[in-house]
């Protein structure tokens, strides 16, 4: 098994360059699908995150988390961004290393796909760093675009992250996704035939 940790900042396109990397035989394992399954309803998580943030935090008429009206509150306020990670990363973390335990042994390469890699010291258990990175007006036109953020949310959002420049000095290799999405398959392919290359030198 060789592990790698993909990181980048919300609206760079981390999640789709994972996505590539599946096609192309990688294993990866989601932290903000972790997440999401944290939060789902009657989950410890989940009771622990309603005691609180109180039920405001709950989608009309349902038990569901409101993942954005939650999002508005813990990105407004570090100490409540602070609790909130308190709450969901060891769920998180213990989702990782299930999985990774579930591929040890195997000749796999795992994708640990996770935006506060250094952040939550999960990169010192890496082989190797990836970093997707995109110039911030591109960022904001994505999210804009395709989650229908405001120029407020994206700000707080991207403050609580590290900036690509710090990103991209602590990775092994770089993917500077600023074009369109054959550009990122193109990036995909060299950097899936690295990290071949990375996995058999370790071996």
């Amino acid at each position: 098994m060789y592990v790698v940790g993909l990181t980048g900042g919300i609206g760079s396109g981390k999640s789709t360059f994972a996505a590539l990397l599946v096609e192309r035989g990688a294993q990866v394992i989601d932290a903000d699908q972790l997440g999401r399954d944290a939060l789902r309803p009657g989950a410890p998580a989940w009771h622990s995150v309603l005691d609180t943030f109180g039920d405001q935090i709950l989608a009309a008429g349902t038990m569901e988390i409101d993942r954005a009206r939650l999002a508005d509150i813990v990105f407004a306020d570090s100490r409540r961004l602070a609790a909130l990670n308190a709450i969901v990363h060891p769920v998180i973390f213990g989702g990782i290393a299930d999985d990774l335990d579930r591929l040890r042994g195997t000749d796999e390469i795992v994708i640990v796909d996770v935006a506060l890699l250094s952040e939550t010291g999960l990169d010192r258990g890496m082989d190797c760093i990836v970093a997707v990175t995109t110039n911030r007006q591109l960022r904001t036109k994505r999210l804009q675009r395709d989650r229908g953020m405001t120029l407020s949310q994206i700000q707080a959002r991207m403050g609580a992250q590290k900036p690509p420049e710090e990103l991209e000095a602590m990775a092994d290799v770089v993917v500077r996704n600023n074009g369109d999405l054959e550009d990122l398959a193109r990036e995909a392919d060299r950097v899936w035939a690295e990290l071949e290359r990375r996995r058999d030198a370790a071996r």
